[in-house]
């Protein structure tokens, strides 16, 4: 029995040797066959996706008749594929690429490699490309399948804040985000933008856009943004948007935050704020109220001053809630140089809130003025000759009370000398 298999299997291949042979000899046109089509290499294979250049599309081919001599294999691409290349520097787009095989003998396999580019708005699925093989006078149409199924999807994994809790007029807030490709094929000019509400603001320029680039599949990405916080109404949600985009795709992500409660100052009255040249324990008292909506703790009063002012410049308040005022006390000493006019002091409130783990500072502007001494005021008038009315009675006055003095000392020693007579 096995004798008898081997000898049919030898007739067989002798049979088909001599069919071959026998084509060959009768002149057989060729014959292809498309055997199989794949993106990459048949040990590497790839996926393609829309917005994908130059993507290598391996055609592996059989020749079933005849031998094909000089023969040629050109593809006809249409729809989102096409082929790109340069001609003198110039790049040129074609809707054809045409690749050698060589001469490919009867029962011969030829590979042909072309290079695709896939449009950014194509469609997956699978796309039928005609191929035409063409040989010294002969041509062949054929049809070559390739699939487009690969896709980029980008996604928010994470987000964080620093600070972590968020107050109304924060300033250069950072938000953080990681993305990730959770799509089979590479994202390309990825950009994260961050879309505020009303009441923020980029902390600088371009702040609140984060390019990334190409993206690969699975690689996860942080991506940070910075904005500056109005005095939005607190505490409240407040909903940004996170857009990204890709080519050949995007996605809006709504990100929701929380803005937290906080005290605010203000300035309700100030009382003693004319001071006097050279004046020494000069009271200056400010009203202050709290404007927020949320309890200071440990609030100090330090009154920033220039020159020249020292004294007492600090007072403190305990806690004050919403709504409620306080009465802040300063002692001022004013040099006896410091000019006649109107000085711009800062009063600088610093708190601490229960929200939060850092203390609050805020400045608040004053302003006192500084009025000539007496006695700088008669010099002034005096040395300039420029006695009015005022400064003109108070020198009498003063000549007045030196006459007195000397009158009441001569009738003091009259009285004496009487006596001892």
């Amino acid at each position: 029995m096995k004798t008898l298999y081997v000898v049919l299997v030898s007739a067989l291949l002798l049979l088909g040797s001599f069919s071959m042979a026998s084509a060959q000899a009768a002149g057989l046109r060729p014959d292809f066959l498309v055997v199989a089509a794949t993106w990459g290499s048949k040990s590497s294979p790839i996926v393609a996706s829309p917005g994908d250049s130059n993507l290598p599309l391996l055609v592996e081919l059989v020749n079933e008749g005849g031998s094909a001599v000089n023969a040629n294999a050109t593809l006809k691409l249409w729809g989102p594929l096409y082929y790109s290349y340069y001609i003198d520097g110039k790049l040129v787009y074609s809707r054809e690429e045409t690749v050698r095989l060589g001469t490919v003998e009867s029962g011969g396999q030829a590979l042909g490699a072309f290079f695709i580019s896939i449009k950014a708005d194509a469609s997956d699925g699978v796309y039928v490309i005609p191929l035409t093989i063409s040989s010294n006078g002969f041509t062949q149409d054929l049809n070559v399948s390739v699939p487009i199924t690969g896709y980029a999807s980008i996604k928010v994994m994470g987000v964080g804040y620093n600070p972590p809790s968020i107050f109304p007029g924060e300033q250069d807030v950072e938000l953080e985000a990681y993305v990730v490709n959770d799509g089979t094929s590479l994202a390309r000019n990825a950009t994260v933008y961050l879309s505020l509400p009303s009441g923020f603001s980029p902390a600088w320029g371009n702040s609140t856009v984060h390019e990334i680039g190409v993206l690969p599949v699975g690689t996860e990405v942080p991506v940070q943004f910075y904005f500056n916080v109005g005095s939005v109404k607190s505490p409240s949600n407040y909903t940004a948007r996170m857009i990204i985009s890709w080519t050949g795709g995007s996605e809006s992500v709504p990100i929701t935050f929380m803005i937290y409660g906080k005290a605010s100052f203000s300035v309700i009255s100030t009382s003693g704020y004319n001071l006097t040249q050279g004046g020494s324990g000069q009271k200056l008292y400010v009203t202050l109220k709290n404007s927020g909506n949320y309890t200071a703790n440990y609030v100090t009063f330090d009154l920033i001053t220039p020159n020249e002012f020292s004294g007492v410049t600090t007072d403190y308040a305990g806690s004050l809630q919403p709504g409620q005022q306080d009465i802040v006390r300063f002692e001022l000493d004013t040099t006896s140089n410091a000019k006649p006019t109107t000085y711009n002091l800062t009063l600088q409130v610093t708190w601490y809130q229960n929200n939060s783990e850092v203390p609050f500072t805020s400045y608040i502007p004053i302003q006192v003025h500084v009025k000539q001494s007496l006695i700088n005021s008669i010099g002034s008038d005096l040395s300039s000759a420029k006695i009015g009315s005022n400064s003109l009675l108070l020198v009498l006055l003063i000549v007045v009370i030196f006459l007195l003095g000397i009158l009441i000392g001569v009738l003091g020693r009259r009285g004496k000398a009487q006596a001892k007579g």
